[in-house]
Formats: structure tokens, C-alpha cells, sequence
């Protein structure tokens, strides 16, 4: 028999370590299918883990709370980040069993909001003498705290947002509620849902109505399927998506300025970029980082002459506009490069003139940057294999020769929902469709590809935007809407796709309108509902 220290440490460590495995099997993986109910049951074991009640406060130090957390947030690193030990021995050099333990060392920052959640609810427990009798229903608390846990998840900084709610992804194009309360609708239900589960098997107090609404949201997902356009499509381009699949070796190589390098990426992209065609291409798509040479956008947009002539003479023999990634030139200059440079996209018209650029805003940390403000300017005199890209300001606003307005979010920015949602409010117009340039291949044969393609479609649903994902090595294609998506280049392929994109005037949805605050009201008026209707029939808790 297993005595109660035996007990406690399992409860501590054990469960939520569980938990942490279950929460990202309902993300992609290379070696089995995902697992809808992961997260649900995965959150449910680390909140059963915690201290909710005022028994289990003096038995437990807010320091075993928070060691359940870094134990969920282990078995989710171990399982859903598998790829970053990869990472650092593909990118960094780092061998094995450094490049795991560094990897380990992730777990401390996978999850903030739930270390911060945990803080908190010791500091609201520690300051509250009685709970008040609304709070004491088990069905208004589970709400309270599935409004906090979702204002937590959504507003506390991630390097990785894999929240919660995104396992609904599953149904598209059954989310017919996503671009009216966008993922955050679907992080309160499974938090809610979460807390129901160890109400009744912790404290043996049941909460049905969670389950009544879970169903409630589940059939009105299901029965109203949402379409790939929000109107008649109003523009149709024949689009080309280049994707080279250059290896890390050779792209860094020509980037360091290898003659025999530049060559064969150069011809590459030539030879891909002009093949034949069944109809004629209107814009040829290329990925993050594609042109090797610094560009300077400054200069382009005053004198042709330094267009590059690889993108000249592409458009010339196809008669199309080309997007690609690059780097441009900031106006800062230094010995260490630091923020002399900006990884942006390129935007060339069919005339072989350059039109617009997009400056990445949303920089990776540990890759394009490091998070320590100031000090990064003199860190830079040291290390030497991060990039120290210069920030760009906000979202441009691009233009097709057709007229179509479209916009561009360059790799990770495209998980952020919050980030993409206030530079779609800022711009002057609406656009039809979003260029997402990514290079994933620093990754190798990993779920990352899979994981960043199925977060990105979350923008799509919710703001009903067309994307095109343009990738290096893969994994590239346009997702629709509604979540559909055209045949996919695969990973570690050099594959050309023409395809027609179909795009139509798109007016704001409500979600892009209003963001989380809807999911808050909609859950403020289920607490209305709750309270009365236990003033006319008390619930049994």
C-alpha cells in the first residue's frame, strides 16, 4: 500500500506529467493521429493536481502547485516539442545530450499563463476570507475560472500558442462559431469542461450544465459548415507557388556570399519560376528568405536599376508579379550588423518594378533576436549565431495588378491571432487574402511543419482570409476560410503548384472586431442564466 508521501508526489508529479502528454496528442503528429480529447482531459488532470481547496492550501506550498505545472509542461514538452532538440542540433550544432537538456529547459517558459493563473489563485485564495455564496455554486466557480484561465491563455506572451481550445480545428469546416468568437470561445468550453471533470471526480460535485453547453456548441459547429468564401468570389488569380526545397547547407552558403551557391539557387529559382504553364501565371509566390542577397527597398522604389535581374528576368519571360522573402536594408550601420537588417517580403509588378515590401514585426527569440531589451545591442558583440533582424513597424497593405488587396504575415507571426487581428485593424482597407512566407526547415522530419500548418489555419476561420503558405522545404498550400485546403506540396520536396485562388471583398469579422471580449460576454451571460436559475431552483452541489 502506497503511503501518503507516496500519494501526494504522485498526485503532484505523475498526474499532471500525464496531463501534459495527453494535451499535445491533440496536436499533429508524425506518429500517430491526433487525439481530440487530449486537451480537455490532459488541463483536468493538471487542475485535479492543484490546490482548490482551502484543506489542500495548508497542506500544500504554493511551490508544489507549481510543480505540478513545470511537470505537465514536461511530459507537453516532451511529446508536443520533441522538434526543438532537433532544432539545436540542426541550427545550432548542438549534440546529443546537450541539445535535449537545453531542450527540457523550455519547459520553464512552454505554459506562463498557467504558472501565472496558479500565483494568482494562491493570492486571491490567500486575500479572500470567505467565498460568497454565488462563488460557492460549482457551476458559477467552474465558469469564473474558465474566464480567467482563458484571459490568462490568451493575453499572457507564449513563444508557442498551442492553446487549449485549438483541438476544434478537428471539425473544420464545421466552426461555424469561429469567426464570431474566434479560438478563445473554444478555450473557455474545454476549460470549463476541464473543471466540470474534477469537480465530479475530486469533489464529487456535478456541473452539468458545462456539458449541456459543450453539446449545445458542438451542434451549432456541426450544423451550420462554413463556406470557402464569404461572398461570390470577386477576384480569380492564377498564382504559381515556388517551393525549392534548398537544403539549410546551401541556403546559408549562398547567403554568405558562395559564388557556386548563388548560382544554383539562383537557377533554381529561374528554372522552377519559368516552366511552362497550362494558363498564364499572374503571381508567382516564392518563400520566406528565398533571395539571398540583400535587397534594399529604399533604392528599389527609386531607381529600377537595383531590381535584382533574376527577378527581372523572371517576370519577363512569365509576364507575372512575384512575392518573395528577403532581406532589406535598415538605415542603421555597425560592426556587429545588429538591426542592420529586417527580414521582409518583396513585392515586384509584372513590369519588373518593385511596388511595396513588408518588414517582419513579430521577431523569434533565441533566432531573429534575444528578449533582453537594451542588452541586446552589447550581446550582440558576442554571439554570433543569432540574426538581430531590425523590427518592422506595422502591416502593409499589398496590391495586385488586378486591383485585389492582400496582406502578409512572415512565419510564426501567423499563430498569433491577437498580433494579426490589430494590424488588420490598422490598415486602410480589407484585405482579400494573407501571404503567410515561411521556411521550416531548420525542423527536419518533424511534426513542427504539421503543428505550424494547423495553428495557421486558425486566422483563416477566424478571419474569414484566404492563406496561401508558401514554404522552402514544405509544407505548402492555400487554406481556405473555412478551413479546406488544396493539395499540399510535401515536405522535402521541390515541387511548382499553379493554382487558381479565388478571393472575394471581405468585410471584418466579428471576431476581428471585438477579439476575446465576445467570448467574455457570452460567458458573463451564462453566469446571469446560472444565478437565475438557481434563485427559483437551487442546483444540488
Amino acid at each position: 500500500m502506497n503511503s501518503p508521501f507516496q500519494n501526494k508526489w504522485t498526485t503532484t508529479l505523475a498526474l499532471p506529467f500525464i496531463g501534459g502528454l495527453l494535451y499535445a496528442s491533440s496536436f499533429p503528429m508524425t506518429f500517430a493521429p491526433s487525439f481530440f480529447f487530449g486537451t480537455i482531459i490532459g488541463m483536468a488532470f493538471l487542475i485535479y493536481s492543484l490546490s482548490f481547496s482551502n484543506k489542500e492550501m495548508q497542506e500544500r506550498s504554493i511551490w508544489m502547485d507549481l510543480l505540478s505545472v513545470i511537470a505537465f509542461s514536461v511530459g507537453y514538452n516532451i511529446l508536443g516539442y520533441y522538434w526543438i532538440p532537433e532544432t539545436l542540433n540542426e541550427f545550432g550544432q548542438i549534440p546529443f545530450p546537450l541539445n535535449w537538456t537545453l531542450g527540457l529547459v523550455f519547459s520553464f517558459f512552454i505554459c506562463p499563463h498557467l504558472i501565472l493563473f496558479t500565483i494568482f489563485h494562491r493570492y486571491y485564495k490567500k486575500i479572500s476570507i470567505k467565498s460568497s455564496s454565488f462563488i460557492s455554486v460549482t457551476t458559477n466557480r467552474n465558469i469564473v475560472y474558465a474566464i480567467i484561465l482563458t484571459l490568462f491563455e490568451y493575453f499572457t506572451p507564449q513563444q508557442f500558442p498551442a492553446h487549449i481550445g485549438h483541438n476544434w480545428l478537428q471539425l473544420a469546416p464545421n466552426l461555424a462559431l469561429a469567426p464570431v468568437f474566434g479560438a478563445p470561445l473554444f478555450s473557455f468550453i474545454n476549460f470549463w469542461i476541464a473543471l466540470s471533470l474534477v469537480s465530479k471526480l475530486k469533489f464529487k460535485k456535478s456541473d452539468k450544465m458545462a456539458h449541456f453547453v459543450f453539446c449545445i456548441i458542438l451542434l451549432i459547429n456541426i450544423i451550420s459548415p462554413l463556406e470557402r468564401t464569404q461572398n461570390k468570389a470577386s477576384s480569380t488569380h492564377q498564382i504559381r507557388l515556388v517551393q525549392p526545397n534548398i537544403g539549410n547547407f546551401l541556403k546559408i552558403s549562398s547567403e554568405n556570399g558562395m559564388a557556386h551557391a548563388f548560382d544554383e539557387v539562383f537557377d533554381k529559382y529561374f528554372q522552377l519560376s519559368t516552366k511552362p504553364a497550362d494558363q498564364k501565371i499572374d503571381l508567382i509566390f516564392w518563400p520566406e528568405t528565398a533571395y539571398p542577397r540583400l535587397l534594399n527597398s529604399a533604392q528599389m522604389s527609386t531607381n529600377d536599376r537595383y531590381v535584382p535581374e533574376l527577378i527581372k528576368s523572371i517576370i519577363t519571360s512569365t509576364g507575372a508579379e512575384l512575392f518573395t522573402g528577403g532581406y532589406d536594408q535598415s538605415s542603421r550601420k555597425n560592426d556587429n550588423y545588429f538591426q542592420t537588417e529586417y527580414n521582409a517580403a518583396f513585392h515586384f509588378g509584372n513590369d519588373g518594378k518593385f511596388k511595396n515590401k513588408f518588414r517582419k514585426i513579430k521577431l523569434i527569440p533565441f533566432g531573429e533576436g534575444l528578449p533582453f531589451g537594451p542588452l541586446n545591442k552589447y550581446l550582440a558583440k558576442y554571439i554570433q549565431n543569432i540574426s538581430f533582424f531590425a523590427s518592422g513597424e506595422s502591416m502593409t497593405l499589398f496590391e495586385t495588378n488586378k486591383g485585389t488587396p492582400f496582406v502578409s504575415a512572415i512565419c510564426y507571426e501567423i499563430l498569433f491571432s491577437n498580433f494579426i487581428r490589430e494590424h488588420l485593424n490598422n490598415l486602410k482597407g480589407d484585405p482579400e487574402f494573407l501571404v503567410n512566407l515561411t521556411n521550416d526547415s531548420w525542423y527536419g522530419k518533424t511534426a513542427e511543419p504539421f503543428q505550424h500548418l494547423y495553428l495557421s489555419k486558425w486566422r483563416a476561420l477566424e478571419f474569414q482570409l484566404p492563406i496561401i503558405r508558401m514554404t522552402n522545404t514544405g509544407i505548402t498550400s492555400v487554406i481556405y476560410a473555412n478551413g479546406d485546403e488544396t493539395k499540399r506540396s510535401e515536405q522535402f520536396v521541390e515541387e511548382v503548384q499553379d493554382l487558381q485562388l479565388l478571393s472575394s471583398k471581405r468585410y471584418k469579422t466579428p471576431f476581428q472586431k471585438y477579439g476575446i471580449w465576445l467570448t467574455i460576454a457570452f460567458a458573463i451571460a451564462l453566469l446571469i442564466l446560472v444565478a437565475v436559475m438557481n434563485k427559483f431552483r437551487p442546483l444540488k452541489n
